[in-house]
This record gives C-alpha cells, structure tokens and sequence, in this order.
C-alpha cells in the first residue's frame, strides 16, 4: 500500500536577487512560471495525496489557477487535493502554516520543497520517501565537492569540517508528520529558528538521513540560473 503524503510548498518569498520586480516563482521558464514547473513534477510522485501551497495574499489567486492547471495536466484531479493558504512572514512560519492543514488528514509523511527548486530527480525523491517512512526522516542532498571552512564574524577561519563527511542539503525534506509537528513544536516554545526543516528536526533530538540526490537540483536564485533551469527542463520534462 502506498503511503499518503502530503506536500508543503512554501512560495510568500518574493525572491529579491533575482532582480525581476516579479515574484520568483511566477519567473517564467519556457512560457510556464516556475511554481508550475516545480508542483507538476511533484505530482508525478505516486504517493502524493495533498498538496498545500502557503503565499502572499495578492498572489493567492494566480497561485490557485497554477495548482489547478498541474492538476489537470497530470490527471490527478481525482487523486490529490490542493490547497493554497497563507504563507508567513518568514518559510517556518508558512510550512507551519501547511502542516496545521495536514495534521487531521490521513497523510503519513510530510514533503517540504521549495518552490523554486524545479530540477529535483524524481528517483531519489522516491528512495527518500521510503527512507523516511521506514527511518523517520530523509533529506536530499549531495556530497561537497569543495574543502568548507567554517568562520567566525571577521572572516577568521575557525576550522575545517572533514569534507567526506559535510553534505549540502537540499529538498525535498521529508518526515513522519507527527515528528514535524514536534519539531516544529520546540522550536516555537524555545525561540528556535532554522534555514530548514531538516535543522529543526536535528534540534527536536531526532535523526536526519541523507539520500543522494545531484547537482542539477538546483535552487534558482540568479538570471543565471533560470538558463540552466530552461536546459534541463527541456530535456527532463517529467522524467
């Protein structure tokens, strides 16, 4: 049996490196904004039962049209149930936001992804998927390919980390629902913030698993990337 996950996309960023006036996620790649590219390919995932996309409240409504457009090309009208709702100030609080509308529904796993992370690899997501049912929580990433140094506010190198051992994380995250909610938990109560779900879930006291995803999933940040982004998608459209 197949489990039920739900899917938090948070996209209330408006992405001010990119220099466009226009929120990142609706940047278009080929003709088509960016969120749509990144939630279609997330459909194509067997296990996805909910979908719930946090953003602004001018955005809302092109926002829904986009989700609505996904679920009709991907034919899953009748399999997945979207919902766009209110994003937050800051991503915690917007995937908080998702995860209250998923805790009284049947979906075991919480997914999380950014919305403009378009060029994930669908078979690493799956492998990630498995890990966490059966591990509690998974985390794409890739190992470094560069020496890190860790330093302090001058710029001092205060160490560095063993490379085999440092990895650069990326998403999708996916977790047990109930050990989200409990990170997300603690860290309300504490004062506790992360640049991802995945730190929160280290600072509840649970363990992270890496899968190996690759180098093309990319987070697009920079005009630059969008042309990398446009390649790839010609080439990986739903594979």
């Amino acid at each position: 049996m197949i489990t039920a996950t739900g899917v938090i996309v948070p996209s209330a960023g408006r992405g001010s490196r990119m220099g466009t006036g226009q929120a990142k996620q609706l940047q278009p790649i080929n003709g088509t904004a960016i969120l749509a590219h990144t939630v279609c390919r997330l459909l194509a995932l067997d296990s996805v039962r909910y979908l719930i996309v946090p953003t602004s409240t001018d955005l809302y409504q092109v926002t829904r049209n986009i989700l609505s457009q996904c679920l009709k090309e991907t034919e899953k009208s009748d399999t997945v149930k979207i919902e766009v709702i209110a994003g937050g100030a800051e991503r915690m609080d917007s995937v908080r936001n998702g995860l209250v509308n998923l805790m009284n529904t049947d979906a075991e796993l919480v997914l999380v992804h950014d919305a403009v992370r378009p060029c994930f690899p669908l078979e690493a997501v799956e492998k990630a998927v498995d890990v966490a049912m059966s591990r509690g929580a998974a985390c794409l990433g890739v190992p470094a390919s560069d020496t890190i140094k860790l330093v302090d506010e001058d710029h001092r190198v205060i160490s560095t980390p063993v490379r085999k051992r440092v990895w650069h994380a990326q998403t999708p995250q996916i977790f047990h629902k109930h050990i989200l909610f409990e990170a997300y938990k603690k860290a309300e109560e504490s004062g506790f913030s992360a640049t991802d779900d995945a730190s929160l879930v280290e600072y509840a006291g649970y363990p992270v698993h890496m899968v190996e995803g690759n180098r093309q999933n990319i987070k697009i940040t920079y005009p630059s990337d969008l042309f990398f982004a446009e390649k790839w998608i010609q080439e990986n459209t739903r594979t």
